[in-house]
């Protein structure tokens, strides 16, 4: 059974994400990774899995922009192991290309992913516009998150404060340390190290990585602290994106999300991510499994 380990909050994370999405060849369209992103419950981060998987599948795709990825995480991979990424080149056609990307570790399956890639080409254009609910420099960046004290009296913002390679702006704590009415939120997430990558399909790579951070909680903001805690039993059970512009993930990008949807344990997050220039870049997707656990429950 899976613990909530509450002393991963004291081990800083010295690595960026364009570092942990570094990848050996082994054999012919089979990568491993380097390093692994930690967890609370010591499985692997669903963020990571994703973007290696993307990052395997670029290599074979040269070219061609990928415009969507649909995934499903089958079984939680430990930290301590590496992972491998096969990757299956189903089609390439006149415009599109398709890949199937598997990850183990060892026999075990862990995560499957389907991704399109697309020859560049004229059309139209256009996206839903976001007001912008708070600027990134006026919000609680992720120190001042980590004192704060959630309505059940804990403090749930250590994670934030030095685990991840990502930064974050908040609001404020509805919707975070305290219950909102309605099931949506905003927040602000970069990325430091991604100004190292000029080439846009790493960007990409690190928007995936980044697309799973906080996300999962956005159905959660009605019923309880929506953050990870031993209050919850949280696993990922898919994720999509559509990426629809180039990004940059140095800077600032505006999450709009919100939980349309939580019945018999499973919820629905769907989000859409916007630049500073208020420009739609990215939408996702996910079903997770979420319910409360008394403390010491797995």
């Amino acid at each position: 059974m899976r613990r909530f380990d509450a002393t991963i909050h004291d081990q800083a994370w010295s690595d960026d994400v364009p570092a942990l999405l570094e990848m050996d060849e082994i054999a012919p369209d089979l990568f491993r990774n380097r390093r692994n992103q930690r967890n609370v419950y010591h499985t692997l981060f669903g963020g990571q899995i994703v973007a290696q998987a993307l990052t395997a599948a670029d290599r074979t795709v040269p070219g061609r922009i990928v415009h969507s990825l649909h995934s499903y995480f089958l079984r939680a991979g430990v930290d301590s192991e590496p992972v491998d990424y096969q990757v299956d080149r189903t089609r390439d056609g006149g415009r599109f290309s398709t890949r199937r990307v598997e990850a183990r570790q060892g026999e075990q399956l862990l995560f499957t992913m389907d991704c399109s890639y697309r020859t560049p080409m004229a059309g139209f254009s256009h996206y839903r516009p976001c007001p912008i609910p708070f600027e990134p420099e006026t919000g609680i960046d992720q120190n001042d998150f980590a004192a704060l004290t959630a309505a059940d009296g804990r403090q749930y913002g250590a994670l934030l404060k030095r685990h991840y390679p990502i930064e974050i702006r908040i609001p404020g704590v509805e919707g975070f340390l305290e219950v909102r009415e309605e099931a949506k939120r905003h927040y602000w997430l970069r990325a430091p190290g991604a100004e190292k990558v000029a080439d846009p399909a790493g960007q990409r790579q690190i928007l995936a990585f980044m697309s799973d951070f906080m996300f999962v909680g956005a159905p959660l903001t009605r019923h309880t602290v929506a953050l990870p805690g031993p209050h919850l039993f949280v696993a990922s059970l898919d994720h999509s994106i559509w990426f629809h512009r180039d990004v940059r993930c140095d800077d600032w990008l505006l999450f709009e999300t919100d939980g349309p949807n939580a019945e018999n344990g499973v919820n629905l997050a769907r989000g859409m991510i916007y630049n500073r220039a208020g420009e739609l870049v990215a939408s996702i997707a996910q079903e997770a499994l979420q319910y409360p656990v008394e403390e010491g429950e797995g």
